[in-house]
């Protein structure tokens, strides 16, 4: 019923539901989001102002890797892929909240990985936080909301570079580095504040980015367009990333080579499974059935059952997932079909010299902190 509720205002807000209840709606949100943007930009004056002490972590490097709106812009894979960048030759920490995860919940932060990979379940610490500690078996990886504690952790672990997972408007922490990520299908998020809109943060919270990345690019012209509108706001490095298949696997890890003409099912609990949707048709797979939740929900082995027989008698092969909804995957015995999963990476189409430059200015101290 939730997840119902929570899609419906969604469409409300995105202007997919027409009519005088829709309208109404929007009205009502307008006028409740009056209120939460005092507040922010009240915050963000005094914030801005140093009226508010900061903690600085006892580490050469912090970069923060936000948006202004709520939803998925894609923070997990340029966390992801700003790590990769440090993780050979630096001891590296990466700092997550477990959105919506028991983990999220506990008075102290958890630390998930001392650096071999996960010591604990996605169902504890988060589906992103699983992810980004199976992917980065050498890094420390700490889960919980209170990131001066989380921080003083990574510190005493002998981190060096601090990796701050929707960071931004966690203000108290001070970083040296700020990268703000946006959506290139809605940059603004509606263009209005929670809850008539997505934007937890004004346009001028820009200013305060170091490097803006625009996610899921279309191309050239498109990236050119919006670059030149971020920029109104912020003097920031700007580049436009795009998610790119890697692979397509089995449960157990095994290669799946084409899946050209392949009738399959496809399910997700994500910000925006569209993007999904499109990845899976372009690699020529005809879908016949689809089963979205609310992003970071599970599946429950008897939901994945039913839809897994209703996608056999459709005549599907197989049903497919994405790597962050395979990690919550525990049991599917009993699943008539096989469970495969694409795993996706972030890649850089526009920018690559200003990505450079951001990485070799933090590389630089980090460089400089060794002498």
């Amino acid at each position: 019923m939730l997840r119902h509720l929570e899609s419906y205002f969604l469409d409300v807000i995105k202007g997919k539901k027409n009519g005088l209840l829709a309208s109404l709606l929007r009205g009502g949100l307008h006028v409740l989001s009056w209120p939460f943007q005092f507040i922010v930009t009240c915050r963000n004056w005094i914030f801005d102002r140093g009226w508010v002490c900061r903690y600085y972590p006892p580490v050469p490097v912090v970069i923060s890797v936000g948006n202004i709106v709520v939803g998925g812009t894609g923070k997990t894979p340029v966390t992801l892929m700003l790590a990769q960048e440090f993780y050979n030759d630096f001891s590296l920490a990466v700092l997550s909240r477990g959105y919506r995860s028991p983990a999220e919940k506990l008075s102290d932060p958890m630390m998930l990985s001392k650096g071999n990979g996960p010591m604990q379940s996605a169902a504890l610490c988060g589906d992103e936080s699983f992810l980004l500690s199976q992917n980065l078996p050498k890094a420390f990886v700490i889960v919980g909301r209170n990131r001066h504690k989380a921080s003083n952790m990574a510190a005493k672990a002998g981190a060096q570079v601090i990796l701050l997972d929707d960071g931004m408007q966690h203000r108290r922490l001070a970083r040296d580095f700020e990268v703000v990520v946006m959506d290139a299908g809605d940059l603004y998020g509606q263009g209005y504040f929670l809850p008539r809109g997505l934007l937890r943060e004004g346009v001028k919270s820009l200013a305060r980015a170091d490097l803006i990345i625009i996610n899921h690019v279309a191309d050239a012209n498109a990236f050119a367009d919006m670059k030149v509108e971020v920029q109104r706001n912020s003097a920031a490095l700007v580049i436009g990333t795009r998610m790119e298949v890697v692979d397509v696997l089995d449960f157990e890890g095994m290669l799946i080579s084409n899946l050209q003409g392949i009738k399959v099912g496809i399910f997700c609990g994500i910000a925006h499974p569209e993007y999904f949707h499109n990845t899976v048709s372009q690699l020529g797979a005809t879908i016949v059935s689809t089963l979205y939740t609310a992003d970071h929900d599970s599946f429950e082995t008897e939901m994945l059952k039913a839809f897994a027989k209703e996608c056999l008698e459709k005549g599907a092969e197989m049903i497919l997932c994405t790597e962050k909804d395979r990690v919550k995957l525990v049991d599917i015995k009993g699943v008539v079909l096989p469970v495969a999963w694409i795993k996706m990476r972030l890649k850089v189409i526009e920018g690559n010299n200003e990505w450079r430059t951001f990485i070799d200015r933090a590389k630089a101290i980090l460089k400089a902190s060794a002498i």
